[in-house]
């Protein structure tokens, strides 16, 4: 058991500050991008209608945006520091059950649960998915109840397993509600129990069985649902590809990333030196720990060849050495066991399912299990007193750099709001629609959000035009099923009116002349530009022009 003093305390209560105070940090600086739109849109259903909208998508259970619409509720606003707030106070929250679980475990020395805790405050991975208005920080908060109510459910001789099963129960019924990743953690959970705690497979298995029928109803909605789903999920992940075998680290990796994280698909996922510091710094510790592992139990046969010990003593020294490889070994397991099968799922399934942010599910067990193989490196000392200096360096020049780093243009994204509110003053107030043909998903479903919050809201009519010849489209992002605000239209039929705007983007360096597909086609139709209106950022261009038929000479 942990034996905390007073300053253990104090320094957790920083540390807690330092984890809200990194997700806080500019959580508004930019507007919503497409997924967190997605999100807020969900939740502006009515509640039986939000399960319909939700079922539909058929990739993310309906958890999530219920609680986001209760939390809009609260206030009624939909400013993007109160709905980004939601994921930074769940994540937060996560801080609890990860100290549960040291405690659980048993953990030797307590500096092990302060140094994850660290590792969790810096982790720019973390930070990413504590600031967007997705399902990932609950799936955080969850997973990380789960092992530690799991760990208990599984150590407990106590008359309180009982309740430790209800409580494990429950949060598993809303972790798996969270994300489809969550059944990846249950079911690892039963295979930890058949592995190494046979006598608790029998309640676990009543559990899952219970939690199946407690899941049917969703499953059915999402079974009718996909009957009318068109592409069903070769829409959603169909563009995906299997993951290569160098991808199989990259979970990991992205743990270790101080403070930085991936703005952008252009962007790499890890920096190359922050690839290099994770390995020179954790994977030492990580083999020396492993190694400590499978070695013979070297505590038990110490206690047996010492003057005057007793043969309780020596059991209790065998005990003890079995809870804490019973501990690393619960460690390991959860750490690598999701990774590696949700790498072969995605390799044979005929739609690959990898993705790093749906397994953040291991980021409090990996963590821990970093910090723990980093705590117990003391030999040699000269290696061990490096690589902290080390890590405290790098953890220091990565703070420094991140906070002195500007603010700089708003992603690409965030263009359309302006470009929207642009074009309703540049229109008579009171005037007839304003219709706008968007030439991507992406764009058509940003420009409907953005026209859905200023004052001439109503007047707008966005449609996306399909099939454009020369214009390649991001087929990651598509306009939501069962939704009808945004027309979708074949080019023969689009572009017909006296006048309209037409908005696209294209690389800041690249082709923004006549022949453009967009503009090459409005000009082969007899259009002439009026206005034109742009936003430069992130290395693209965001155009909304004002288009005329050409008048006969």
């Amino acid at each position: 058991m942990l034996a905390l003093k007073p300053r253990d305390f104090v320094l957790v209560g920083l540390l807690a500050a330092l984890f809200v105070a990194a997700r806080l940090w500019r959580l508004d600086a930019s507007c919503l991008w497409f997924d967190e739109v997605f999100s807020v849109h969900a939740a502006r259903h009515e509640w039986r209608a939000l399960l319909d909208f939700v079922a539909l998508d058929l990739i993310h259970p309906p958890l999530f945006y219920l609680l986001l619409k209760s939390w809009i509720a609260l206030t009624g606003s939909e400013a993007v520091w109160w709905l980004r707030l939601f994921p930074v106070l769940t994540a937060a929250a996560a801080i609890i059950p990860v100290l549960l679980l040291c405690r659980e475990l048993r953990l030797r020395r307590p500096v092990a649960c302060q140094l994850a805790l660290l590792l969790m405050c810096v982790n720019g991975f973390l930070i990413q998915h504590a600031r967007e208005v997705r399902m990932y920080s609950l799936l955080f908060l969850l997973a990380a109840s789960s092992l530690w109510l799991f760990a208990r459910f599984s150590r407990s001789d106590t008359p309180q397993r009982r309740r430790d099963g209800l409580a494990l129960f429950a949060v598993n019924l809303a972790l798996v509600y969270t994300h489809y990743f969550g059944w990846l953690l249950v079911g690892h959970e039963l295979i930890f129990l058949v592995v190494w705690e046979r006598r608790r497979v029998k309640v676990f298995a009543l559990m899952l069985a219970a939690l199946v029928v407690c899941y049917s109803p969703w499953l059915l909605m999402v079974w009718q649902a996909a009957g009318g789903a068109g592409k069903g999920l070769a829409q959603n992940i169909g563009w995906a590809v299997a993951p290569r075998l160098s991808e199989i680290l990259q979970p990991f990796l992205l743990l270790h990333e101080p403070f930085r994280f991936r703005q952008n698909t252009h962007e790499p996922p890890v920096l190359r030196v922050n690839v290099w510091l994770a390995l020179i710094l954790f994977v030492p510790p990580l083999v020396a720990l492993g190694w400590r592992l499978v070695r013979p139990r070297r505590l038990l046969a110490a206690a047996r060849k010492l003057d005057g010990e007793t043969t309780e003593t020596a059991r209790d020294a065998g005990r003890f050495s079995a809870s804490q490889n019973l501990a690393l070994t619960f460690l390991i397991f959860f750490s690598t066991a999701p990774v590696i099968v949700a790498f072969v799922l995605a390799s044979v399934l005929p739609h690959s399912i990898w993705g790093t942010r749906h397994l953040i599910i291991i980021a409090p067990v990996y963590l821990l299990l970093a910090a723990t193989a980093l705590d117990s490196l003391r030999r040699p000392f000269w290696l061990a007193t490096t690589i902290k200096l080390l890590l405290a360096c790098w953890l220091t020049v990565a703070a420094m750099l991140w906070l002195m780093r500007p603010g700089g243009a708003p992603p690409i994204w965030c263009a359309w709001e302006t470009l929207a509110r642009q074009v309703d003053h540049s229109e008579p107030s009171g005037g007839d629609e304003i219709k706008v043909y968007a030439f991507e998903d992406l764009v058509a479903y940003h420009l409907w959000y953005a026209t859905s919050s200023i004052d001439g809201a109503q007047r707008f009519r966005i449609a996306t035009v399909v099939n454009l010849p020369g214009l390649a489209e991001d087929k990651a992002f598509f306009l939501p099923r069962g939704f009808d605000e945004v027309a979708v239209t074949e080019l023969g039929a689009a572009m017909r009116e006296e006048h309209f705007w037409a908005a696209y983007r294209v690389a800041a360096s690249g082709n923004t002349a006549a022949e453009h597909p967009v503009l090459r086609t409005l000009s082969e139709r007899g259009y002439e530009i009026e206005r034109r209106l742009e936003v430069t950022a992130s290395g693209q261009k965001a155009f909304m022009i004002s288009v005329r038929r050409r008048r006969a000479p």
